[in-house]
């Protein structure tokens, strides 16, 4: 799949990282506004890897900015199958699946991280197995 099929893409941590990825006159342009970590990786990237980024290897770091990139990557090589579809991940607690994928692109790499950061996880404890899958997939 490529970004004509995907359309824009937007990759975003609220008040952190943003990504834009569109498709402008045959061209696939990138506009981010990010942190120094995330700019100096993608920098880097571009230089030892070229423009296009589909083609660029997968980083196999577990920083936002790896993990950012990953998925950036993944979504333009149509190989990004997030492991949870619905929009709510914690029913007991209210807590939705972004919420808690926003807590482990920032840091909270275990389920008992995540459960103390979102709440997520605290009640009847049924969706810290969907709570995993996604660490496991963010962290690959």
């Amino acid at each position: 799949m490529s970004i004509e099929q995907l359309g824009n893409m937007t990759i975003n941590i609220p008040g952190r990282d943003f990504i834009q990825i569109e498709k402008k006159d045959d061209k696939t342009h990138v506009v981010f506004k990010a942190c120094h970590e995330f700019t100096a990786l993608m920098n880097l990237f571009k230089k030892n890897f070229g423009v296009d980024i589909s083609t660029w290897p997968i980083p196999k770091g577990n920083n936002h900015s790896e993990i950012l990139i990953r998925e950036m990557i993944l979504k333009l090589q149509g190989k990004w199958d997030y492991p949870y579809k619905d929009e709510e991940l914690c029913h007991c607690r209210h807590v939705s699946t972004q919420t808690i994928d926003e807590a482990i692109l920032n840091g909270a790499h275990s389920s008992d991280l995540v459960s103390l950061w979102t709440g997520s996880s605290t009640a009847c404890g049924t969706c810290k197995p969907d709570v995993e899958k996604i660490i496991n997939y963010r962290l690959v």
